[in-house]
């Protein structure tokens, strides 16, 4: 290209980056008005703006010329946004919100999710125009939405990686397998859909909820700064690994990274397992996750690279190592856990504080995250026979892993067979 060519093409990037921002903090908003209430229908949001070569390559590939002109015209997804919901119902939700907002102007709609793709690929795409505010006008920029559950992100991260991983030569079988797996996904997002609607009969009626308001007010009164900043600091951390990653190796091991402090709620139902009165003092001393932070790893062998990177940092030390993995909880639970101290640099000392570090694949990930959604604030009240069917998808994703891992590493001796989820024995 002719140096004025690259001039406005720089030009162009900046609008799809304006317009991106922009739609993003809508999100964050959206995100963070949904979290004040029991229930998120966001798990979480991904953003990106497309590089240059990839442009070039799309370019290329549908026969165009690398030209200001073409790019502007035929390509429509320079700026991405995927906003990854827990349910389907939940799509359905963050959608009307997208159409009641009167800054966002869609113009068209593409339906992936009842009309999966040739490949599997399975998602509701919005294209929006977004209004950004230049020196003397006003013009709108183009921005593609990607809709998409849980467990249709899970099949769409781990196809591209699976495609996509360098030195790695994916024969016919395996695309066929990688195709059921997807129809496999559709599957698990339907028995938790139907999951998630059984179990909301048995969710505390607000007159049940009464009981709790004077142990959370205690807790509310408590100093959190240290745990805000034991949570900060481990963030920066792990965004810092991963980065590092991304710019090292072909590909970024690390899907994404989430952090939390324990909502007062969930502090007092822990001190009341525990048997303890609902203090300061008890919080301090016998809550041992009050501080987390979750890395989601593509495949099972990422996970032995995380474990050895958090395991050969300095700056912090582990006090307990939990292999739910090996050895999974009753309820089907599985994740690697890490007990550890941050050394906590405030103005007149140094504190240290616990935090636990949970590593999974993003398979765990899904199941851990739907089951608890399924359960959170039911009390124990979930039917038995829902609590099998829970362990038995878990079971079930546990083996995906393990034959997607041999993928990956290619072991060729290891049978893939069709992955099959009998709906019939969901039942309730």
């Amino acid at each position: 290209m002719i140096k004025m060519e690259k001039q406005e093409l720089e030009e162009l990037l900046f609008k799809y980056d304006a317009a991106l921002k922009i739609i993003n903090t809508k999100f964050e908003i959206m995100y963070k008005e949904l979290n004040n209430n029991d229930y998120n229908c966001i798990e979480h949001i991904k953003k990106r703006i497309k590089s240059i070569p990839s442009i070039y390559n799309k370019l290329r590939k549908d026969g165009y010329d690398i030209t200001i002109e073409n790019i502007k015209n035929e390509i429509h997804d320079i700026a991405g946004i995927r906003i990854i919901c827990s349910f389907m119902k939940d799509i359905e939700t963050v959608e009307r919100l997208i159409e009641q907002d009167k800054d966002i102007i869609i113009i068209k709609r593409k339906d992936y999710i009842t009309k999966p793709k040739e490949s599997g690929y399975s998602s509701l795409h919005l294209l929006v125009k977004i209004p950004i505010n230049l020196l003397d006008r006003k013009e709108y920029v183009e921005v593609e939405i990607q809709l998409r559950t849980i467990a249709m992100d899970m099949w769409a991260s781990l196809e591209h990686k699976l495609l996509y991983k360098n030195k790695i030569v994916i024969d016919n079988k395996y695309h066929k397998f990688i195709k059921d797996f997807s129809v496999t996904s559709r599957n698990i997002d339907y028995l938790m859909e139907k999951m998630i609607i059984e179990s909301d009969k048995y969710s505390l009626k607000e007159d049940d909820r009464r009981q709790y308001i004077d142990k959370i007010n205690i807790i509310e009164q408590c100093s959190f700064l240290k745990y805000k900043l034991a949570e900060r600091q481990l963030y920066e951390k792990v965004q810092n690994i991963s980065y590092e990653l991304s710019t090292t190796k072909d590909i970024n091991p690390i899907e994404h990274i989430k952090s939390r402090i324990k909502s007062p709620y969930s502090i007092v139902k822990k001190l009341e397992k525990l048997n303890y009165e609902v203090t300061e003092e008890n919080m301090n001393s016998h809550i041992h996750d009050l501080v987390g932070i979750r890395i989601v790893c593509s495949f099972l062998s990422d996970l032995e690279e995380i474990k050895d990177i958090i395991e050969n940092d300095n700056s912090i030390i582990i006090i307990k190592r939990k292999n739910y993995i090996d050895n999974p909880k009753p309820n089907g639970y599985r994740s690697y856990h890490y007990n550890v101290l941050i050394p906590i640099k405030m103005i007149n000392k140094t504190e240290y504080v616990e935090a636990e570090i949970q590593i999974r694949t993003i398979a765990m990930d899904m199941w851990a995250t739907l089951e608890h959604k399924i359960c959170y604030k039911k009390n124990g009240n979930i039917p038995k026979v829902m609590k099998e069917n829970l362990k038995e998808i878990s079971n079930y994703i546990n083996i995906m892993d393990k034959r997607i891992d041999s993928i990956i590493n290619g072991n060729k001796k290891d049978e893939i067979k069709k992955l099959e989820l009998k709906k019939h024995t969901y039942s309730f």
